[in-house]
């Protein structure tokens, strides 16, 4: 962990994450094309993966602007941001509030109809890594 007043390593966070949803590879087999390496971009602080997917057949919402998954497949997105990023895909009305030192953290996921459901698993491996639910300033 960190202390309060100082600034988390959120590359090497990040990259603990990215290990973290690689080892799930061998438990959920829409997974098993992740790369820790791959995936993530440590530039813009960002993991995202798609596995089985295809274009959206509605252009609503946040849902409408990314990969969709077929019935076998996953798309799901992770990063640190700043606060008052107006990026789309951080304005987001109907999300869980996630912070991690100074930052936002967005975690979007969409999952196909049958597979193994790997969500809470990944937002366990969020919290392990210190991201909070929480608004900043608490």
């Amino acid at each position: 962990m960190f202390k309060s007043d100082q600034e988390p390593n959120y590359v090497k966070t990040l990259q603990g994450i990215a290990n973290a949803i690689e080892a799930l590879k061998n438990e959920f087999p829409q997974l098993k094309d992740f790369s820790a390496s791959e995936n993530l971009d440590q530039k813009r602080l960002v993991i995202s993966y798609q596995f089985h997917t295809h274009e959206p057949e509605r252009r609503v919402g946040w849902t409408g602007g990314v990969p969709n998954p077929d019935d076998d497949g996953i798309w799901f997105y992770i990063d640190f941001h700043e606060p008052g990023s107006m990026a789309q895909i951080h304005t987001q009305p109907v999300t869980i509030p996630l912070a991690f030192g100074k930052k936002r953290v967005s975690f979007l996921i969409l999952e196909g109809q049958k597979t193994k459901r790997v969500g809470a698993y990944m937002m366990n491996i969020l919290k392990k890594q210190g991201i909070q639910q929480r608004e900043l300033g608490e």
